[in-house]
């Protein structure tokens, strides 16, 4: 578990370590180029949520939680500062995911071509040959469909978040953040 009063002594050792999580990241991302494996991908897919997660903690370690979760716990009013620090905290890397996402258009045109095959399809004979196309196709959609459910689903919870805040908070609205954040820091969200 993160104790949120070292925040600044841990972030000032992740820097170096992130850095030496990135260069391996970058090592094996090459080494995946060269000689093309579900191996080679699989541990490049490992090696970027170890990054992740490395991310995510030092990121922890620089928020102001010393200060924000009393707060919380208490139900003290919060200043400007702490409504920034909670939204970073609660949907940062959703809001942060939609900032640098530039695929979604790409997706969506790739889900519209492929079910304009599918639809050819519908009016050809189905034989063996057509059938085999059609489960192709079906995979296709299926592996990018996530991708797009996965970026609505962000832009919903970044949605529902804004609206929410919006509102003042009331006692069980700063039970409910003080829940979340301290389970932010035990890790498990």
């Amino acid at each position: 578990m993160l104790d949120y009063r070292t925040s600044e002594r841990l972030s000032m050792g992740d820097v170096p370590r992130i850095n030496a999580t990135i260069q391996k990241t970058l090592e094996l991302a090459s080494r995946c180029t060269q000689l093309e494996t579900s191996d080679n991908y699989g541990a490049l897919g490992d090696q970027v949520e170890e990054l992740e997660g490395q991310a995510r903690q030092a990121f922890l370690a620089k928020m102001e939680i010393a200060s924000l979760l009393p707060k919380l716990k208490t139900g003290k009013p919060l200043t400007p500062e702490d409504l920034k620090t909670l939204e970073l905290l609660i949907v940062g890397d959703a809001e942060y995911f939609l900032k640098y996402e530039n695929d979604l258009e790409q997706w969506k045109s790739e889900i519209r071509k492929l079910l304009g095959e599918i639809s050819n399809l519908q009016s050809s004979d189905l034989d063996v040959d057509s059938l085999m196309h059609l489960r192709a196709l079906c995979a296709e959609v299926g592996r990018v469909l996530p991708d797009v459910v996965y970026y609505l689903n962000q832009k919903e919870r970044t949605s529902k978040f804004q609206a929410a805040m919006r509102e003042p908070l009331d006692s069980e609205g700063y039970r409910v953040l003080a829940e979340i954040v301290e389970q932010m820091l035990r890790g498990k969200m």
